[in-house]
């Protein structure tokens, strides 16, 4: 059933309860003021009959015949009169308007009416119709008594046609009623209704359709309201996360392209190790043979060639690294726990779209520590990123922020702990060597540990790695803090 219908009836049914309750009573109340109507009229005919039959007697002369004419006169003039007729005390007829008349209603009532001269008023039935009998004594003093039949009102008919008069009505109210109901309520509720689920059903299929309309004031102009206010908010919530996914994705590029310097410095470093030394022994040699040749000797043009070769050659293994070589650390004061926060807030998305939750343990005021702020960040970053990695699903990940002190130097450690598998009990002694990784080849270039091992002894820091196999792994990282100047 539909809502249109539903509320029509909800709204319709206490009205034609109310109006068909409403409609009995005041059929039954006409009824009986219209009953009551004609027992008075029925009353007032009787006594002007009454009237009119007593001077008849009263005149000298009047026979009975005389009085019969009467009373058939009367009874003809008025359509509601059965018949009249005049009884004495026993209840013989001495007149009556028509010889078909059934016997007196009652003869105590005869008797009563002629011995007291008090009226009385008998109700008969006869052939499924009801009639009035007033008794009413004639004479002074009574001698006679007079019998006015009147048929009663046929109250069954008309609270047959009372009830058709009702159910008309109530049926033409019923149609009125639910024409206007219904035009109301498309205009009221309905008509919004669609237009909120419209914007509802494109807000799910992930286009924004038009604000709705507020023009009123009521729960459903409430509601358009609310709705506009939280697809305003919804589209700041999906700007915010394109912004932090591309910040990330840019943080993610900046990181990869530090481990391929970091690679490149590695293999320039190696290089400038183990190639330099044999050249720099070359280039001496060839300068002491070349000091020991006399002038215009023919080899000396090729010994010069041989050393120029070898400064070119060590020229640029400098320049290579040169290239490579970490810039001079800008050691400034840095607050841990609005790093933390603003690296969470960076990875936020990919927490939540792994199934992750994050539990943070920090401090109100852990102390500062002496830090490049963007190495450290790199440091952070390597680490809940390997976390992430490792942790299933619905699993958790802890950040512990704690004072500590690290022989004899205070300072700040940071544990990162996750609920992964955990690292090998003979892989844990290699996580932080260059080029040495527990994920599937192609996904890992090993040198984030290595570079972050770096970049904490750069600062005068240390990190360790605590695992055991199904129970996740715990980094700890320990920095200096930040010594303050008296």
């Amino acid at each position: 059933m539909k809502l249109r219908l539903r509320l029509v009836l909800l709204l319709m049914l206490p009205l034609l309860l109310v109006s068909g309750v409403y409609s009995v009573l005041r059929v039954q109340e006409e009824g009986r003021a219209h009953v009551e109507e004609a027992r008075g009229r029925a009353a007032g005919m009787a006594r002007t009959i009454q009237i009119a039959v007593e001077d008849a007697v009263a005149v000298a002369g009047r026979d009975r015949v005389d009085l019969a004419r009467l009373l058939d006169d009367l009874a003809r003039e008025q359509r509601e009169i059965e018949w009249l007729r005049v009884l004495d005390r026993e209840g013989r007829v001495l007149a009556a308007s028509k010889d078909e008349a059934p016997p007196p209603a009652a003869f105590d009532a005869v008797a009563r009416a002629i011995d007291t001269g008090t009226g009385a008023v008998v109700e008969m039935h006869d052939r499924g119709r009801a009639e009035w009998v007033h008794v009413l004594p004639v004479g002074t003093p009574a001698a006679r008594a007079l019998e006015v039949a009147f048929t009663a009102p046929d109250t069954g008919a008309m609270g047959r046609d009372a009830i058709r008069g009702v159910l008309l009505r109530v049926g033409a109210l019923t149609a009125v009623l639910a024409l206007l109901i219904a035009v109301v309520l498309q205009r009221q509720v309905l008509r919004p209704l669609a237009d909120l689920t419209g914007s509802i059903r494109a807000l799910g299929e992930g286009r924004r359709g038009p604000p709705l309309t507020v023009k009123r004031r009521d729960e459903l102009g409430l509601v358009a309201d609310e709705f506009n206010r939280m697809t305003d908010q919804l589209d700041e919530a999906r700007q915010r996360l394109v912004a932090e996914g591309e910040h990330t994705l840019d943080l993610e590029q900046r990181l990869r392209r530090l481990e391929t310097l970091a690679v490149a410095g590695k293999l320039a470093s190696g290089i400038a190790h183990e190639v330099g030394t044999p050249l720099n022994i070359i280039s001496g040699r060839a300068e002491m043979v070349l000091a020991s040749l006399p002038a215009g000797h023919p080899a000396r043009e090729d010994l010069e060639r041989i050393i120029h070769q070898i400064d070119r050659v060590s020229n640029i293994v400098r320049s290579m690294l040169d290239s490579v070589r970490v810039g001079k650390l800008e050691i400034r004061r840095v607050a841990i726990e609005p790093l933390i926060g603003q690296l969470l807030r960076l990875l936020e998305h990919v927490v939540r779209r792994r199934g992750i939750s994050v539990i943070t343990d920090i401090p109100a005021d852990p102390p500062d520590v002496a830090g490049d702020p963007g190495r450290l960040q790199q440091v952070f970053i390597n680490l809940l990123m390997n976390a992430i990695e490792a942790t299933p699903p619905d699993g958790q990940i802890t950040i512990t922020v704690r004072r500590a002190v690290d022989e004899a130097r205070a300072g700040v450690s940071v544990e990162v702990a996750d609920t992964g598998a955990g690292i090998p009990a003979d892989a844990l002694g290699q996580v932080f060597e260059p080029f040495f990784t527990t994920k599937p080849a192609g996904e890992g270039t090993g040198l984030g540990l290595a570079i972050s091992r770096d970049i904490v002894r750069d600062h005068g820091g240390t990190i360790a790695a605590v695992s055991r196999a199904g129970h996740g792994a715990i980094f700890t990282v320990w920095l200096p803090r930040v010594e303050v100047s008296a």
